[in-house]
């Protein structure tokens, strides 16, 4: 696996061309992720690393108008692993609430 900080390097250059971005990071029962929009988010992906989270790949979503169209992409590690394509693109179903959350969450709070 490459480093956090590569890992948010690949999402800041997605995210010039886009509106939003985010790092999916996948833990056994929830998937918590990092946003473009973040003030900290080698800070933020580092913690979730730490408390055992995978980062499998990025979500990208461009607005036109009021219609947000999402797509993804795993990770290079993860690219040939069909349940990780299967798995980000569920994610997808959830576009509003994940939205929602690069909006309103600046940072992830370390508890």
């Amino acid at each position: 696996m490459r480093k956090t900080s590569d890992l948010v390097e690949e999402m800041r250059e997605v995210a010039k061309t886009a509106w939003l971005v985010a790092i999916a990071v996948g833990f056994e029962t929830e998937t918590n992720f990092v946003f473009s929009s973040s003030n900290h988010p080698l800070e933020d992906l580092n913690l979730l690393v730490k408390k055992g989270g995978a980062p499998v790949g990025l979500l990208r979503f461009e607005k036109e108008n009021d219609f947000v169209q999402g797509s993804y992409c795993p990770f290079e590690e993860y690219e040939n692993e069909e349940w990780v394509k299967k798995y980000l693109a569920g994610l997808l179903k959830n576009t509003g609430e994940i939205i929602a959350l690069g909006q309103n969450q600046q940072s992830i709070p370390d508890y």
